[in-house]
């Protein structure tokens, strides 16, 4: 094995600088640098279900979990390349040659292609791939459609047939009479078309939810997509089992942002993810899923699941059901959560789902489980990597994530005090959680004291900023950029609850010391943005801030800055999303940054007491917090470009410089929809 490593040709490209010390889980590092500590150790398994290290290693491995999901995503890469090289006995040198030949194609000027070129090529050829697969989706069901013509004409020709064998003539009517019997008609015909829809649709979801047999599903997935496309229905797929590689992609940050329906260009960015997507084959077959959320559609998610070919059982814990008159699937659990207090919501929206292989995944997100949420808003994903069952000789306290981000989920699960979630605190409690590289923050609602006065809300924020947040001596001038889509009722000046709250926990870093408070800016919609959005033309909207609300916050605008997402083409796509940061003067880097469902409001954060011994909550919500240090062992994330070729610049939704509010801007209020 070391004579074939020392003789081929990746010889002739880099060494990653940091050899056998690389902690990075990324495709495009492992493409862009050579790690033969890593290659000659995965070489021989890439057609192994289960990666075995050996007991003795050539190299200090101090987390040896961390160099198991290096194996994994290289083994994935390797693969590519063989099944690309079309040989099933393809040598080390053989894949060597061909990720070179991926990596480092030349230009007609012997130049290396620049990496934007080749995502460029990629996103071509994925896109020419999707094309000619809808062509032939389109082609069987016109041809579907065309049958259903001719039966139907042949129908028509019949009841003609009848019609002039018979010796009685229509009688004569007015042209008012002639326009209703049309009106009637024509209302008739498309009830008739809709009741025969829904009973389509009906007899497929009854046959997919009673099919234990994957390639059936598939099969009838098929039919359904070619029935809505031939009754005018825009279906937007990616391939199945295609996502496991997008997802190793986002290392080492597992963020997304969502597919936007009427912004075509968010269709093929490689930080974009659908429903579906998230419960790919790739990933695994999925036999059990737990959804808490705010809103379910209950039939849009059945049709996310029937998209993906999974049929799992499903435990749904929300606040609201959107479509409730519907018929609830045998393999539902739908289980409605009574607030304590008339004021509090239920916000989270935090999914898990569990494998054959008994592993499971944590996706935490800002979209509510319904179709205007995931097709025409602005929201964030995160999802975790593959979390295997422990053996069954592990500790308790094995498992855990350096971030104790298992402890943290086990401890929101269990606040419900709900019957149905004590068998997946339990799934939790066994899975290995070592690659999280997140913290969870959460709330739940209730009066909180003692030991539990920093475990929710912006309290327990502060404690992880408190921690390990590292900012720089000028941390000052670092600002707090918030931003949400909805504003509680924050009080009549900014020291209400804004400034002694929110900015109070959102400026702790590890540095101890007397600081002055940073700048705080918050972005939200104005009108003009929500004007010229998607949601307008639609009708719809996800932004309930009131005018009586704002009307006693007057004092807000001085801190409002516009929506403006331009560069991810998500401008018109009303931000659902929320997000908390603090960037640096140059705009270059962030300290850390949250994804949470928790908009600016004391419901969703809690109030402090004046005394410091209570914290009050009324909503639940659910958070992911990226520190630096836990993910690319820095201090701060690029946001613009990296110094390293190793690190990925990371993501934030909105573009910079922010555009502040102008003074004849004015924040977007629901009241606009009545007037």
């Amino acid at each position: 094995m070391n004579n074939i490593l020392n003789s081929c040709p990746d010889k002739e490209r880099s060494n990653c600088p940091y050899k056998d010390k690389c902690y990075r889980k990324n495709p495009v590092h492992f493409n862009e640098m050579a790690h033969p500590h890593l290659e000659k150790l995965i070489i021989n398994q890439l057609e192994e279900t289960t990666i075995v290290i050996p007991q003795n290693l050539d190299f200090d491995c101090p987390d040896r979990s961390q160099l198991l999901d290096q194996l994994k995503v290289l083994q994935m890469v390797l693969r590519k390349i063989k099944e690309k090289s079309g040989s099933s006995k393809a040598t080390h040198s053989n894949l060597v040659t061909d990720r070179k030949t991926i990596t480092k194609e030349t230009t007609s000027t012997g130049k290396s292609e620049d990496l934007r070129d080749k995502v460029e090529r990629h996103k071509k050829a994925a896109l020419q791939k999707r094309e000619d697969k809808l062509k032939e989706m389109d082609a069987r069901a016109s041809k579907l459609s065309d049958k259903s013509k001719i039966s139907e004409t042949s129908d028509n020709r019949k009841r003609s047939s009848h019609n002039l064998d018979s010796d009685k003539s229509p009688p004569k009517r007015m042209k008012d009479d002639t326009k209703k019997e049309k009106s009637e008609s024509s209302s008739t015909q498309s009830s008739s078309k809709s009741q025969e829809t829904k009973s389509s649709s009906k007899v497929i979801f009854t046959d997919y939810n009673s099919n234990d047999d994957r390639k059936s599903r598939e099969k009838l997935r098929d039919q359904a997509i070619m029935r809505m496309r031939s009754s005018g229905h825009e279906v937007l797929l990616n391939d199945p089992g295609e996502f496991a590689l997008k997802y190793a992609l986002s290392a080492p940050y597992y963020y997304f942002f969502n597919r936007v329906t009427k912004s075509k260009t968010t269709h093929n960015q490689p930080f974009t993810v659908s429903f579906p997507e998230l419960l790919d084959i790739s990933l695994g077959e999925i036999v059990d899923s737990l959804h808490i959320n705010f809103m379910v559609e209950v039939g849009w998610l059945c049709l996310q699941y029937l998209f993906a070919a999974q049929n799992p059982k499903m435990t749904i814990i929300c606040g609201q059901v959107c479509d409730p008159d519907i018929s609830v699937p045998s393999n539902m659990n739908l289980i409605q959560i009574n607030m304590p207090t008339a004021f509090g919501c239920h916000h989270s929206k935090l999914s898990i789902l569990k494998y054959s292989d008994n592993a499971i995944r944590v996706i935490v997100s800002t979209a509510n489980i319904y179709s205007d949420d995931w097709e025409n808003r602005t929201q964030g994903i995160w999802m975790s990597p593959h979390l295997p069952r422990l053996p069954d000789s592990a500790n308790p306290s094995d498992g855990e994530s350096p971030t104790y981000f298992k402890r943290s989920l086990r401890e929101y699960l269990t606040a419900y005090k709900h019957p149905k979630l004590v068998e997946w605190e339990h799934l939790v409690k066994r899975a290995d959680f070592t690659p999280v590289n997140v913290f969870f923050v959460a709330s739940v609602p209730g009066s909180h004291k003692g030991l539990s006065f920093n475990s929710w809300g912006h309290r327990r924020l502060a404690a992880i900023l408190s921690e390990h947040a590292v900012l720089p001596p000028d941390a000052p001038q670092w600002p707090i950029i918030a931003q949400s889509s909805s504003i509680g009722n924050l009080g009549p000046n900014p020291d209400s609850w804004v400034v002694s709250n929110m900015v109070f926990s959102l400026s702790r870093e590890k540095n101890k010391g007397i600081k002055s408070n940073p700048n705080f800016q918050f972005i939200y919609p104005s009108l003009k943005n929500y004007e010229e959005s998607f949601d307008c033309r639609d009708g719809s909207c996800c932004l309930p801030y009131s005018r009586k609300s704002h009307e006693k916050q007057q004092w807000l605008k001085n801190f409002l800055y516009q929506w403006k997402a331009d560069k991810t083409e998500r401008t018109k796509a009303m931000p659902h999303i929320k997000t908390y940061t603090r960037i640096s003067p140059d705009q270059t880097q962030i300290p850390w940054f949250v994804l949470t469902s928790a908009n600016l409001s004391k419901g969703a954060w809690g109030t402090t007491t004046k005394t410091g011994t209570s914290h009050y909550i009324m909503n639940y919500e659910a958070g992911v917090v990226f520190i630096p240090k836990f993910i690319i062992n820095q201090t701060t994330f690029p946001i613009k470009q990296s110094s390293s070729p190793a690190i990925p610049v990371f993501r934030i939704p909105y573009d910079l410089p922010l555009t502040k509010y102008q003074a004849n801007d004015t924040p977007f209020v629901q009241d606009f929809l009545s007037d």
